[in-house]
């Protein structure tokens, strides 16, 4: 069967945050040893490759895009492939005397980037670090090596420069028309050229910002050369922005101001996801997303600090690792295709992407009983301003870590389990999508299961409580204050219900407060953001009809 490859764009700064803590999981997953083979197809989203010194490579089916300066100590081509010559050792044809050359000040590793090149994986994956502190952008803690084609860096902007700000939707689709689409579609064709089966394209995106128009406008290039190939959509906004911690007057109106920007551009980006995308599931690990993202979501036995990008894009990208899984098993005969078809009927291109984390299971449990147990709903929304329901829901889940061995108790040991209707269930899926099918009405519910939990290894971070065990389940002692998480159970998947309708209709207020001809940066006239405001209208209508599943 041939591979059925997936390549994944990352666009922004807080996508590519998201984006490395799915590449680490995937590459903390890898199994080595050909007896225990893996139950994941890695080549969906990794390729094989060779260096100019012939040495075989792994690398993500990756094309990333940041700004200047983003880096810190990644170079552009990456390190498997580095020729970058050292500033001092540059020949000129200029005079001796006649020009000077001034480098720019060096960025020095941190410990866990110094230790890849140094230690030993295994080593490297149980040394304690101090993350939480030293991590200033997503290159800090990557794991992976990429290839030279995968990091694309918009020079004409500058990370965190307040001067020149890269903050509104028509920057980004003005850069993509003007200087940037001609190299990075040649990169897209490269990859392309490699693939046997492509099934289509992940696209992981801020939606809050500019990136919002330069990933809108590749999304309409992908739409137009590759029609009949899926793109999954995954806008995402941070879970906290600096500028919401104002103390001044001044600095309120500034917060404001950046807050109504965002709005602007989530509403403008939204509408080419609809009209673009095969499927788009906004991410956002605080509750209400736009204006200011609001209060941070909970997670049983997890307490992660939602102003840190580190912490809140460990959360969304192990959503984005366990429901993706549905399309990425070995044995699995779904792809992205048949996932947006099952999930997009009647023009409902948008679902609610949820998360359980760690799913919380009992060390001395059985399934059965974790779920006749179980108080309240099994997973939360991590889409902004948008709960999933419980009634005529289309849903894809995959819950990973807990084997077959722990569904229930044998005949001869079972007790009350016995009486129980669930006792019939004879796998893990099957019981679980019983348990959906008694807690939903009306409902579609597919699940997929994994074996193996999801790796929590370095450089993942450490916001599990103590009551979580090495090996992710529930103890009823405390955890070794020197031992680290290795893997969790986890639930994720995708939703489509009527509720998601309440996500469009809260978006369009706040946008519909808004005058444009204040924000001259967007150069749009009333007229055309009025007809972006009924567009979102139109779709939304979409998730009225009560009668439909």
């Amino acid at each position: 069967m041939p591979t059925r490859e997936i390549l994944t764009f990352q666009f922004g700064h807080y996508s590519n945050f998201i984006g490395t803590h799915w590449w680490n999981i995937q590459e903390a997953g890898f199994e080595y040893n050909p007896s225990l083979p893996s139950e994941i197809d890695h080549d969906v989203l990794f390729r094989e490759g060779l260096t100019p010194q012939g040495r075989v490579t792994y690398t993500p089916r990756l094309l990333l895009v940041d700004l200047k300066g983003s880096l810190r100590t990644l170079t552009q081509e990456g390190e498997l492939y580095d020729s970058h010559e050292n500033a001092s050792e540059v020949t000129t044809q200029w005079q001796d005397g006649k020009v000077e050359l001034k480098e720019q000040e060096k960025e020095f590793k941190n410990e866990f980037q110094n230790d890849l090149m140094t230690e030993k994986p295994e080593v490297v994956m149980k040394k304690k670090y101090n993350l939480e502190s030293e991590v200033k952008v997503w290159s800090d803690y990557l794991y992976p090596r990429l290839h030279p084609r995968s990091v694309n860096i918009v020079d004409e902007y500058e990370h965190c420069n307040p001067e020149t700000p890269f903050d509104s939707f028509s920057l980004g689709s003005e850069l993509w028309k003007y200087s940037f689409e001609d190299n990075f579609v040649d990169k897209i064709r490269n990859y392309l050229e490699e693939c046997d089966c492509l099934q289509g394209f992940h696209m992981l995106t801020d939606c809050t910002n500019a990136f919002a128009g330069l990933s809108a406008t590749c999304l309409e290039y992908l739409h137009d050369e590759f029609e009949h190939k899926s793109v999954l959509v995954f806008p995402s906004i941070p879970a906290y922005f600096p500028d919401n911690d104002f103390e001044t007057a001044k600095e309120q109106v500034y917060s404001i101001m950046n807050d109504s920007v965002r709005v602007i551009n989530t509403l403008l980006s939204f509408n080419k996801y609809v009209s673009f995308s095969s499927l788009f599931a906004p991410l956002c690990a605080s509750q209400n997303g736009w204006r200011q993202p609001g209060i941070p979501r909970e997670f049983y036995h997890t307490n992660f600090n939602h102003k840190l990008p580190y912490h809140s894009g460990a959360i969304l990208a192990s959503a984005l690792d366990t429901a993706t899984l549905k399309y990425r098993l070995k044995a699995s005969n779904m792809s992205l295709g048949d996932l947006s078809c099952d999930l997009t009927s009647n023009g409902r291109k948008a679902v609610v992407a949820s998360l359980c984390l760690p799913f919380s299971f009992n060390a001395d449990a059985d399934f059965i009983e974790c779920l006749d147990l179980w108080d309240g709903p099994l997973y939360k929304s991590l889409s902004p301003r948008c709960s999933i329901g419980t009634e005529r829901v289309v849903q894809h889940l995959t819950l990973r870590g807990i084997e077959e061995a722990r569904l229930k108790k044998p005949p001869n040991k079972a007790g009350k389990q016995r009486d129980m209707p669930a006792y019939q269930c004879k796998t893990i899926k099957d019981m679980l999508e019983f348990y959906l099918g008694c807690t939903t009405y009306a409902s579609i519910n597919s699940v997929a299961t994994v074996a193996k939990g999801m790796p929590t290894k370095n450089p993942f971070p450490t916001f599990f409580d103590e009551w979580i065990n090495a090996d992710g389940n529930v103890h009823w002692t405390p955890r070794a204050e020197n031992m680290r998480v290795d893997s969790v159970p986890v639930l994720a998947g995708f939703h489509s219900s009527t509720d998601i309708g309440a996500m469009f209709e809260s978006l369009h207020s706040e946008a519909a407060k808004l005058k444009i001809t204040r924000f001259h940066q967007f150069a749009l006239e009333r007229d055309e953001y009025e007809e972006s405001l009924n567009d979102l209208l139109s779709f939304k209508e979409n998730y009225e009809d009560n009668y439909l599943i």
